[in-house]
């Protein structure tokens, strides 16, 4: 099975690399009018039929990809301080500007003025970096676990007969899906049995990029 597609949402300061995994709303679901027939062995209750997954859950509910992110997240921490503090000291330039402006010579204002421009250059320079080197991290920490992912659902299907499944939040967005039973939705059990025969270790060094 190809590998899970994960939407990365960049962003300029990078303040929160997992910002990515908003976990979209469920689908619309109605109280059953009579008794649901009991669910399968492993839970899923969608046997033989189409199923829904929600693919943001995975974040944290996928502990071998939360150990990764979580390290990943650790791994930016510098630099997303680093960010943030260009970006307060191109505040606080502003601020001295327009509140002292008016009281110095145009020549000191002049030299605050190209202050800031320098540091915002600076930041829009960092910020791109970064960008670009979380893109390639995320990549490469969250890429071969969701290869395995991508695998263990294509055995997960087999193994409960599931004929499709469709990711929640992609199906609602282009308005293929506009219900799902709860009975249909296979994300909990899905994750509980990857976890329990993926168990999750600490993230090495190569997985967190530092020596």
């Amino acid at each position: 099975m190809k590998r899970l597609t994960l939407f990365v949402i960049a962003t300029a300061s990078l303040l929160s690399l997992m910002a990515v995994a908003q976990t979209p709303t469920p689908p619309r679901q109605t109280p059953p009018q009579q008794q649901q027939p009991a669910a399968s062995p492993g839970g899923s209750g969608a046997e033989g039929k189409i199923a829904v997954i929600n693919t943001a859950a995975f974040r944290n509910g996928i502990q071998e990809l939360k150990v990764r992110l979580d390290a990943l997240n650790v791994e930016f921490e510098p630099k997303n301080k680093e960010l943030q503090s260009l970006q307060e000291n191109i505040e606080n330039i502003k601020n001295k500007i327009q509140t002292q402006g008016p009281t110095v010579q145009p020549a000191v204002r002049n030299q605050w003025m190209e202050e800031g421009a320098a540091l915002e250059k600076e930041l829009k320079r960092k910020a791109e970096d970064y960008d670009a080197l979380a893109k390639r991290r995320f990549e490469e920490v969250s890429g071969p676990i969701y290869d395995k992912i991508g695998n263990f659902l294509d055995q997960y299907a087999k193994k409960h007969r599931i004929s499709m499944v469709l990711e929640v939040g992609a199906a609602q967005q282009s308005g293929l899906l506009v219900f799902a039973a709860a009975t249909t939705d296979i994300t909990e059990d899905f994750m509980r049995e990857y976890n329990k025969a993926n168990p999750a270790t600490a993230a090495s060094p190569s997985a967190t990029g530092k020596p």
